[in-house]
């Protein structure tokens, strides 16, 4: 098989929304590339001890039925800097669309965010959202069933946000935490204070990687190709609202972790994220790409996509469409509401880019705009960084985790 056939066969796994075959989920697959890299597939749990540090898993159930799964690394020591801690400040991270906790571990034991902040005195715990590889379950329906997939990111928003926030609240006893969210990470905080305002005050900060909100402006090929389809209501978009969007098993993703290191250039490995985040990817660290194929798409549904497609076409950061009858019985209105983001009351720091695909400066700056409380902005130096860049950069640490901790850090010595 060429390297143009293998790119075609990921982008056809990537895009291809049909119902699919049962996806195996098996979180214990791991194998060794010919360099005595491991890569670990979907198994957060034995990742994070591998890489030495200590871990333990937590479910939480939904109001709505899903069972999602936590992981925690509790920190190794009660210091910050020179400070002694009395208790341990907890930071919640959630990855972005179709991921899962394991992204935030690729960088490795020295530069990955997680443990970088556990060796700073944090307690830190990695969510997951419904219909990933870790919260494929529901007490009312399995996920054989459409019920199950018809989600958007707005029920992770009102739902799954809540279901974890008041379950580390229980187990941590601190009254307030940090957060960090990547791409659709800082989409469902930022729905979730808006529709919940409440949940302001169990915040500290807010650090936001590229969150996805307006996305009228947006370059990525997906939304190009796909938004003027599955962004209206037509017959195509209601049969795909309850579907699964295509994961691949584990034995793909060995097969396309294996061929990335073993047959084929890195530039035909890489150029299988295209259809998603564009065509500059000068700085995505090639090193870790076997492992991010292994451990990215890990599951989701289609209606999430289709929910970022329809603010593609409308402009507008908003709740789900479902057509003008179902709108009025809904919310009792023919279009669907606005998210009030000047209810986001926590302080936010923003991280974009401007060779983001995803996110246009434009969009971002209208972001910008209805937040009230953006304590720091910073746009990322290199010239060509890209959405995935701000997970698998080159120097991301130095870029982006530094910056990260060292607020953190300031905002712990100030508010103690």
């Amino acid at each position: 098989m060429s390297s143009l056939d293998i790119g075609m066969v990921s982008f056809s796994l990537l895009i291809l929304l049909l119902p699919l075959n049962r996806c195996i989920v098996d979180t214990s697959f791991v194998f060794h590339t010919k360099s005595n890299r491991e890569v670990i597939i979907t198994d957060a749990m034995k990742r994070i001890q591998h890489d030495g540090f200590p871990v333990e898993q937590h479910n939480v159930q939904t109001k709505d039925g899903y069972v999602l799964t936590l992981h925690r690394i509790p920190c190794r020591q009660r210091k910050l800097g020179d400070h002694v801690l009395q208790k341990r400040p907890v930071v919640l991270l959630m990855a972005g669309i179709y991921a899962s906790s394991d992204v935030w571990l690729l960088n490795g034991a020295e530069d990955s965010l997680p443990y970088l902040l556990s060796n700073n005195g944090y307690d830190v715990w990695l969510g997951n959202n419904r219909g990933n590889i870790y919260s494929r379950h529901n007490i009312w329906y399995n996920d054989t069933q459409p019920e199950f997939w018809n989600f958007s990111w707005h029920e992770m928003s009102i739902y799954d946000m809540p279901a974890m926030i008041d379950f580390i609240h229980a187990c941590t006893g601190e009254e307030r935490m940090h957060f960090i969210g990547i791409s659709q990470g800082g989409t469902i905080f930022l729905v979730l204070n808006s529709m919940l305002p409440q949940y302001n005050k169990y915040f500290k900060t807010a650090v936001l990687l590229a969150p996805v909100t307006y996305v009228g402006n947006t370059k990525a090929p997906l939304a190009k190709l796909f938004g003027p389809l599955l962004g209206t209501r037509n017959y195509v978009s209601k049969i795909l609202q309850g579907v699964e969007m295509v994961s691949t098993n584990k034995y793909v993703k060995k097969f396309l972790s294996m061929t990335c290191l073993k047959s084929e250039p890195p530039h035909a490995c890489v150029s299988r994220l295209w259809p998603a985040v564009g065509y500059n990817t000068q700085m995505l660290n090639l090193t870790i790409l076997p492992d991010l194929m292994a451990n990215f798409p890990v599951g989701g549904s289609v209606k999430q996509l289709m929910h970022y497609f329809q603010g593609y076409i409308s402009k507008n950061f908003r709740q789900y469409d479902y057509g003008r009858e179902i709108n009025w019985l809904r919310y009792h209105q023919l279009e669907p509401p606005a998210y009030h983001l000047e209810k986001v009351t926590t302080p936010v720091i923003l991280f974009f880019a401007q060779n983001d695909y995803i996110i246009a400066l434009e969009d971002m700056f209208q972001l910008i705009k209805h937040l009230p409380n953006v304590k720091m902005l910073y746009k990322l130096p290199p010239k060509y960084w890209n959405h995935f860049d701000f997970i698998c950069g080159l120097r991301v640490r130095e870029f982006i985790y530094n910056k990260i901790i060292d607020e953190f850090n300031f905002y712990e010595y100030h508010h103690r």
